[in-house]
């Protein structure tokens, strides 16, 4: 690996073992990189010219590389069976919601440039009607929120003055990554009513502590 990376940078006078290293350790951190993003640009642009070096990196240490041009990202996902993210009962059930949002509106052509645009308030309406459960308090969507946009799921916007408490925010593409289809059905039975009024505290319990 040390070895294809000396051959890139000796073929290369734009970049240095530096900004691969750098470039590398944003997408360990964010997980998925965005053009987009100003934060994100550079390092975008490097991954995305040296795809197979990239791929093989991130492979040698158990993790699958997914490039996706036409939508301007890229990420990585954990292999096999830690692909899915240990989440909490409540952050799975709004992923879940999150994804049917994100599936409606791309059957409404309501997709701009691959992102779902909706805000708190309708999330958090379709949560309570899908699930029959309590919505999450004010601080824990503050949490939830900033752990989905961590993680690339979601970007948040800035909220309207006469509304400071209902904050938009753009469901990204990456939610197709992270939600996969069999994960959904996974989520749709925590949903389904005689399953939900099955679960004890117990259960949720232990949901949470997978977290």
């Amino acid at each position: 690996m040390l070895g294809d990376l000396q051959k890139i940078i000796s073929r290369s006078d734009q970049y240095e073992a530096a900004d691969f290293s750098h470039a590398a350790n944003l997408l360990l951190t964010n997980q998925f990189l965005h053009a987009d993003r100003s934060s994100h640009r550079d390092s975008y642009f490097l991954i995305s010219s040296h795809i197979d070096y990239f791929t093989n990196l991130f492979a040698a240490i158990g993790w699958s590389f997914i490039y996706q041009p036409d939508e301007a990202y890229l990420g990585i996902l954990p292999q096999d069976s830690e692909r899915n993210l240990k989440l909490r009962l409540d952050e799975s059930l709004l992923l879940l919601c999150m994804r049917q949002q994100y599936e409606e509106k791309l059957e409404k052509f309501e997709v701009d440039s691959g992102k779902a645009y909706t805000n708190i308030n309708e999330l958090l309406s379709l949560y309570e009607n899908l699930t029959g459960k309590e919505i999450p308090n004010e601080t824990r969507m503050k949490e939830i929120l900033s752990l989905f946009a961590r993680h690339g799921v979601i970007e948040r916007g800035k909220p309207n003055e006469t509304e400071p408490k209902n904050v938009p925010f753009s469901i990204q593409p990456t939610i197709r990554q992270v939600v996969i289809e069999d994960y959904i059905g996974q989520l749709e039975a925590l949903c389904d009513p005689d399953t939900r009024d099955a679960l004890t505290e117990a259960e949720e319990a232990s949901a949470d502590e997978t977290a």
